[in-house]
């Protein structure tokens, strides 16, 4: 189907001073990620040969007693009861679950409670193929690099070893709560009135190499007031197929002190352009999209907040295989508090 690919190279992860350290895990069919705060997810697929698209999606807090929360999904089922097993054997409890959503190609899914998704949890830990089923149609879940992700995610959550662990279980009490996430507080929003339409020529001359045929597009600059005297520009700069790459600097009321903006929490080196930008100045929140591929099953979502002097990384949620996970799905990678 052309659905698969492997590990998504070149998307950010965001950091901060103080913050946990978020971290993502793949091994055959399955993949891992956990936030700063120790919040994890577990993702199973179709295996690679499979016509079907399914996945199953494992959710855990970080918390000592945070249950694990199962939900399946399936673009090839209907709504409706499906019935789960284990290498042929119906999970007990799972021989009806509910699934909903649109169907007809769209993804579709059935969130399980916490008992099914303990149910079934165990029931994968030795096994080798999930299987969906419907009446006469199927979905099957590559149980293949489960055990060493959950056991990865164990080892994140400092749950190995304790009565908690998903795998790794021991006999030590759970893991100490982990620490809040970091607040970051936006500034008031400013006033948008009469902001210029088209940015300055000192503007322009601070912008990357941009693409020769990039002006003929018409693509809207995006531009705001973040403060009294700091204007926001963020202009399209290249476009591929289905991302568009903005330029963004700040400059005065006049369009004068010209610099380019650099977003730190964004790998090694703080970031001046980004791809598929939005701004919201009624919440101060500059966001964007890196999708991998047209689909947009894959890639990262950023989020940053003004706080009056710089934009400070908020939150990411990040895909990092190309399987046919809606983003609604993705895993947070990142997280702060904000208000």
């Amino acid at each position: 189907m052309g659905w698969r690919t492997g590990i998504v190279a070149g998307v950010w992860a965001l950091s901060a001073a103080g913050s946990g350290e978020a971290a993502t895990f793949g091994v055959k069919d399955w993949v891992g990620v956990c936030d700063n705060t120790r919040v994890c997810a577990a993702f199973g697929f179709s295996p690679v040969e499979a016509e079907e698209v399914s996945y199953l999606k494992l959710e855990r807090g970080g918390e000592p007693q945070a249950a694990a929360r199962i939900t399946l999904s399936s673009r090839d089922l209907a709504k409706g009861s499906w019935r789960v097993a284990v290498d042929g054997k119906v999970v007990p409890g799972l021989e009806a679950v509910r699934a909903q959503g649109q169907g007809e190609g769209e993804v579709v899914s059935a969130p399980l409670s916490t008992a099914q998704s303990a149910a079934l949890t165990a029931a994968i830990r030795n096994g080798q193929q999930l299987e969906l089923a419907q009446g006469g149609k199927r979905g099957a879940i590559s149980l293949a690099g489960s055990a060493a992700t959950l056991r990865w995610l164990d080892d994140q959550q400092r749950r190995a070893g304790t009565t908690t662990a998903l795998l790794a279980t021991g006999p030590k009490a759970a893991s100490a709560t982990p620490p809040a996430p970091p607040l970051v507080r936006a500034a008031p929003p400013a006033s948008q009135a009469r902001l210029p339409k088209a940015p300055p020529q000192a503007v322009k001359a601070r912008l990357g190499e941009c693409d020769d045929d990039i002006d003929s597009l018409g693509i809207e600059p995006i531009v705001a007031r973040l403060s009294t005297g700091v204007i926001l520009w963020a202009v399209a700069c290249s476009r591929g197929a289905y991302n568009v790459v903005y330029d963004l600097v700040l400059a005065d009321e006049t369009g004068a002190k010209v610099r380019p903006l650099a977003l730190a929490g964004m790998g090694p080196e703080p970031a001046s352009d980004l791809m598929n930008v939005e701004f919201d100045p009624k919440t101060q929140t500059l966001s964007n999209f890196d999708k991998a591929r047209g689909l947009g099953d894959c890639g990262g979502m950023n989020e940053w907040v003004w706080d009056g002097r710089a934009f400070q990384a908020t939150h990411q949620t990040l895909m990092p295989e190309c399987r046919g996970v809606t983003p609604e799905d993705w895993p947070v990678d990142f997280r702060t508090r904000s208000r």
